[in-house]
């Protein structure tokens, strides 16, 4: 028996699973901009420990703007980048409900063939049924 949404079903499998490839583009995207904050951060981090440390010394005012300049420029930067990650969350969350669409359309698919394979064995039991009937019928006619 041939499910006859088998093409729809074919095309609904397809498209979640183009979807989870996509999806998978964009968490990996998603996570290379969150190793690069924590990575700018880092700096940022190491730089103000040395700064620290050299602050104990003799500094002259061209490093202190330096390192102003530097920490202004990671700030900027930062807020680049979680404005990234804000984007690239939002097309993360989208992308899952596209995904969730796609499932709940596959599983109505999957249903309906299941429902149509039943009825399908239903209707085929019956026939047999009544086929043993009519030969226990016609076997009961001929013995008697």
């Amino acid at each position: 028996m041939k499910f006859r949404f088998e093409t729809v079903l074919k095309v609904h499998k397809e498209k979640e699973n183009q979807i989870k490839k996509e999806l998978g583009v964009i968490n990996t995207h998603m996570q290379n901009q969150m190793d690069r904050l924590r990575f700018m951060e880092g700096i940022a981090d190491e730089k103000k420990e040395e700064l620290n440390h050299i602050m104990g010394q003799d500094i002259n005012i061209d490093k202190m703007v330096l390192y102003n300049n530097f920490f202004t420029g990671v700030n900027l930067e930062k807020v680049r980048q979680e404005q990234v990650i804000s984007e690239v969350t939002e097309k993360l969350n989208l992308k899952k409900q596209d995904l969730i669409q796609s499932m709940m359309k596959r599983r109505t698919m999957e249903i309906i063939k299941e429902r149509e394979q039943k009825a399908f064995k239903k209707k085929q039991q019956k026939i047999e049924i009544a086929l043993n009937d009519e030969i226990g019928s016609k076997q009961w006619w001929l013995n008697s």
